[in-house]
């Protein structure tokens, strides 16, 4: 078996920054690197020259001349494929499991369903199963991988890696997850929240690259946030940061004539604003007006029936504008209080609904006219079904390029200005 790559760095921070630095605005030259991360250049070359023979980075060729002439410098960038990651994330009802490289491009994708309810030994017996099937397609071996990401819905202990609650994966709690990954493949396992993962795919690789202040707003089963200030996820105190899904609806967001639809005596914002939910009054809605144009609603899709807005269904007008009015104003909550520079809003309802997003962006441009700060940018999430598992690559790539800080190129102007001890 060939030695973990992961193994042969050193994880200095000025190795992590000349990794991250590369990853970032490779190619780029020996002196550039030396210059962009405040080192002395016998110091780059000492670390280029070992992550040239370890085969993290490799010289392509020549770059252009300096205004002053000389030698053309030889340019760097990261080896893609001296190594690769794993990323795993589960659902309620089914997982999705991706082999990637280092540059996060990925190998191999597979979807996994399981039975709502299945045990944690079953998903993962049948996670591992794939995750080997996969190796062997990929003609990748185990002594080559580095690490492995997982994504999680619920509430993560991240201390000893296991799941603390999940309504969506009962009988999961307080049982081990992450040693049993490491146990059957001997690397560092990295282990987040679904939705903290979807956040990293979308700031590294989705709609929220080049902003170090971040929220990502998941509408699925309910609704949860994922946050970053200033390139860094924020959990909070017990892990459980970013979870709207559990705030009271109020006098602050019930309004009976803005909410004749959608308010049906729920006492959380993730019961209102659920997937499910949303189709469940539409469905209903359109029955109860005898809309005959519309055939076998029961079996209807919801972005079929988002799509009705379009042909100036009134009633599906109405239930949209409700639905677009309480997520503004929890925007506009997170806009006043963390002042994030973008917002991301993710999943099919947003996917599926350009009315929705539209609806969101004015009410907000509206509710902050005067408000004496510039409102966030907010935007549809880029990754889609993927961002999830995206984001565990990404996770797992902490292994090399260091915390889950997202390192872009706002974070690598702050790099720049802080001591390296």
């Amino acid at each position: 078996m060939n030695e973990n790559p992961g193994l042969k760095l050193r994880r200095t921070p000025n190795e992590i920054r000349l990794l991250n630095l590369i990853r970032e605005e490779g190619p780029i030259s020996r002196n550039e690197i030396a210059k962009r991360i405040q080192i002395s250049k016998v110091a780059a070359w000492e670390i280029i020259g070992r992550l040239i023979e370890t085969g993290f980075i490799i010289e392509i060729g020549k770059g252009q001349s300096t205004t002053r002439g000389g030698k053309k410098p030889n340019l760097l960038e990261l080896n893609p494929d001296n190594g690769y990651v794993v990323g795993v994330e589960i659902r309620r009802d089914h997982s999705t499991i991706a082999i990637a490289n280092i540059v996060s491009e990925i190998k191999k994708i597979e979807v996994i369903p399981h039975q709502i309810g299945a045990k944690i030994d079953e998903v993962i017996q049948n996670l591992f199963n794939k995750i080997d099937q996969l190796l062997i397609d990929t003609r990748i071996g185990i002594g080559q991988l580095i690490s492995f990401g997982i994504g999680i819905p619920g509430f993560v202990n991240y201390e000893k890696g296991e799941l603390a609650f999940a309504d969506t994966l009962q009988g999961w709690a307080n049982l081990p997850l992450v040693s049993r990954f490491q146990e059957k493949f001997g690397v560092p396992v990295f282990i987040e929240n679904d939705v903290n993962a979807i956040t990293l795919g979308e700031s590294l690789l989705g709609a929220g690259q080049s902003y170090g202040n971040v929220v990502c707003i998941w509408i699925g089963e309910g609704i949860g946030s994922g946050v970053l200030l200033n390139g860094q996820m924020v959990r909070g105190e017990n892990g459980t940061a970013g979870e709207l899904g559990y705030l009271n609806l109020n006098n602050f967001f019930i309004n009976e004539r803005k909410l004749d639809y959608l308010y049906a005596d729920q006492k959380f914002l993730g019961d209102i604003l659920s997937e499910q939910n949303l189709l469940h009054v539409l469905k209903q809605n359109l029955q109860r007006h005898h809309v005959d144009s519309i055939e076998n609603i029961e079996k209807i899709q919801l972005n079929a029936l988002l799509e009705l807005v379009e042909k100036g269904h009134p009633i599906v007008r109405a239930i949209l504008d409700e639905y677009a009015f309480l997520l503004a104003n929890l925007c506009l909550m997170l806009v006043k209080t963390i002042n994030p520079g973008l917002i991301i809003l993710s999943g099919h309802v947003i996917e599926y609904s350009e009315y929705i997003l539209n609806g969101v962006r004015n009410l907000i441009q509206n509710g902050m006219l005067n408000i004496p700060f510039r409102p966030a940018k907010i935007v549809a999430g880029e990754l889609k079904d993927q961002a999830g598992v995206k984001g565990t690559i990404s996770l797992a790539l902490q292994a090399i390029f260091g915390s889950t800080v997202i390192i872009n190129k706002y974070s690598l102007r702050s790099l720049e200005k802080r001591e390296v001890i």
